[in-house]
């Protein structure tokens, strides 16, 4: 029998399957029994509605469960937050449905729709999965005619007028009276390249996403994002980039590149065209409408986009949903140009990062508060007694603090955040001079640290004979009222490798080497160091703890740190100079035996102003007045 179809919501992207649902219905493929709409019909809706029911309650047009009939499908395409009202009120009533993207505002929604949907065949509106180019797409990847997929950038540059923000209530609204709205640039105008991209590696169920990195920022005076950048790793262990603004300087469609180990690949999705190496071949698709239409013919015909195949994607955007809020861009890389707000190198940040598979704090973009953040890179200058490698300075707080130190007087060896190994098979990998029981410091034999890759890094002796490899991963991320470093490395030995450090040979206390972070030249009274075990250098140095925090109460620019991560104890000095540290042979050599590997992951999270861990509320010291700036 024909279907018979009610559509909820005829105006802004529900016109559309109006339009749709005219012509299928001139061709015999469903019939149109009503439209719930709350606003009055202009004239192409009431053409295309005629005399069919039309009332702001979809309950009156929906039929009771179990009438008599063909089939029902209940379309909802309305603004997001009423979706989990309506979709209910269509699977009450016995029919299937087909629900405009994003499915649901939160997890725990979809999560209870796809428990109601049973018996029910249920499809979501990801246009881009009836695209014919995907498929090709996708077999071209499993085939390994692109080679290892190395992973998946999508970069996505629209520009909107002030008016796409005023069109509505909840435009450009992370909540509306107090329910969840989300509508930002990755969950609603470029969820199709996120959910594409989840489909061609094959990882679209709820557990399929390991990790999600997010960077939302603004440029406009709305709650949600506009320009912003998510990568993500699947359980399959691609990484997932996509880079997207609302505030291009020149517009243009969103493409998804495949960077294959043999070919490149890439899809662009809203006019199905797939491009292999430089050559273009165009595709047709299908429509998610025509499609359930040919899956309840024929059940043998799968769905493109299951309700329970977009899984993955509400995992992203339960991931934005519950983010810090969305970080103004500095204005002074804002371009205003008639209705429409420019955000000054947009486009170019958007290619590189969907290219590199990097993020925007990644890239160092300066517009960027993650990218202003931190700069990583070597040391340009050669300096005595100083072994040059790969570190984090000047690393600030989003107030533009400075909080680390570079080449001090007291160890000219010191730079920023990085690794620190004073000590591999007697080999100073650090800096400065060597620990000898007995003698103190003597001079001794310098290393060279090598970058081998992107992410790996080769520790030497002075004659190139590699030690240790590391591969490296430095991630930022911003956090409630800052923004979180996280360094993770890994150490691997070929050969039996021995880590000293001058704890391990018989010096107290000094058991440094390893994660360590120079701090700027302070003064040592408005440096604060705890744990939740102890307060100051001699409760907290030498001993392991879950946290550890830096509160700085300089009067003119207070800032705290909040350390976690490492195992192994802290090193702390506050007082001779100030540097934190993670010791990873503290009071006994660290021995790396052929083929075994050592992890060392620290978070430190950067705050302006002072912020007491949630397990200490008593009274911290005040700034003090006279601190120096």
């Amino acid at each position: 029998m024909t279907p018979r179809v009610v559509l909820a919501g005829a105006s802004g992207y529900g016109r559309l399957y109006l339009r749709e649902i005219a012509a299928l219905e001139a061709a015999g493929r469903l019939e149109l029994a009503g439209v719930c709409e709350v606003a009055p019909l202009d004239a192409e809706a009431r053409r295309l509605v005629g005399d069919r029911p039309v009332s702001a309650d979809l309950g009156a047009l929906l039929p009771a469960p179990g009438a008599a009939g063909g089939p029902v499908i209940g379309i909802v395409s309305t603004p997001i937050h009423t979706h989990v009202d309506l979709a209910h009120r269509v699977l009450a009533a016995g029919a299937h449905l087909l629900l405009e993207k994003p499915p649901t505002p939160t997890l725990e929604d979809w999560r209870d729709l796809l428990r109601r949907s049973a018996r029910r065949a249920v499809q979501v509106g990801f246009q881009s999965l009836g695209s014919h180019a995907l498929r090709r797409l996708a077999h071209l990847a499993r085939s390994g005619e692109l080679g290892e997929v190395r992973g998946i950038g999508v970069r996505g540059t629209w520009s909107r007028e002030d008016s796409y923000y005023t069109r509505a209530p909840w435009a450009g609204r992370r909540t509306l009276d107090g329910a969840p709205v989300v509508d930002g640039a990755l969950t609603n105008p470029f969820a199709h390249g996120i959910a594409t991209a989840l489909a061609l590696d094959g990882s679209t169920g709820v557990d399929d996403v390991a990790d999600i990195e997010l960077e939302l920022l603004r440029a406009r005076d709305i709650e949600a994002d506009d320009t912003s950048c998510l990568r993500l790793r699947t359980r399959r262990g691609t990484p997932v980039v996509v880079a997207v603004t609302l505030c291009a300087e020149v517009a243009r469609e969103p493409v998804l590149v495949v960077h294959g180990a043999r070919k490149r690949a890439e899809l662009h999705y809203t006019r199905h065209a797939l491009v292999v190496d430089g050559v273009e071949e165009r595709f047709g698709h299908d429509t998610p409408l025509a499609n359930l239409l040919d899956h309840l013919a024929d059940p043998a015909v799968p769905l493109i986009a299951p309700l329970v195949d977009t899984g993955a994607f509400m995992r992203v955007l339960e991931a934005v949903r519950t983010a810090p809020d969305p970080v103004l861009i500095d204005p002074s890389w804002l371009r205003r140009s008639g209705n429409r707000v420019d955000v000054d190198g947009v486009d170019h940040a958007v290619t590189r990062a969907a290219e590199g598979l990097r993020t925007f704090g990644e890239l160092e973009v300066p517009w960027s508060p993650l990218g202003a953040a931190a700069r990583y890179g070597r040391d340009a200058g050669r300096l005595p007694l100083v072994v040059p490698r790969p570190a984090l300075h000047p690393v600030r707080t989003l107030g533009g603090v400075v909080v680390t130190g570079e080449h001090p007087d007291d160890h000219p060896w010191h730079r920023g955040i990085g690794l620190a190994l004073p000590d591999v098979n007697g080999v100073n990998l650090w800096g400065g001079r060597n620990y000898v029981p007995g003698q103190g410091y003597v001079p001794g034999e310098l290393g060279v640290v090598r970058e081998v890759g992107p992410d790996e890094l080769a520790w030497c002796d002075s004659a190139g004979a590699v030690l240790l490899t590391e591969r490296r991963r430095v991630r930022r991320r911003l956090v409630e009222g800052g923004w979180e470093l996280e360094w993770t490395s890994v150490l691997s030995a070929d050969a039996e490798v021995v880590l000293h450090s001058p704890g391990s040979k018989g010096r107290a206390g000094a058991g440094y080497g390893g994660w360590f972070w120079r701090l700027p030249d302070l003064d040592p009274g408005t440096v604060h160091v705890l744990t939740p075990d102890g307060a100051g250098e001699e409760q907290v140095n030498g001993r392991p703890a879950a946290w550890l925090a830096v509160v700085v109460t300089d009067a003119r620019r207070p800032w705290t740190a909040l350390l976690s991560g490492p195992t192994d104890p802290w090193f702390v000095r506050v007082g001779q100079y100030q540097g934190i540290g993670s010791a990873l042979a503290w009071d006994r050599p660290l021995v790396l035996g052929p083929g075994r590997s050592r992890e060392i992951t620290v978070r430190a999270a950067f705050h302006d102003g002072v912020r007491v861990p949630e397990e200490l509320r008593a009274p911290w010291p005040a700034p003090r007045p006279d601190s120096p700036v």
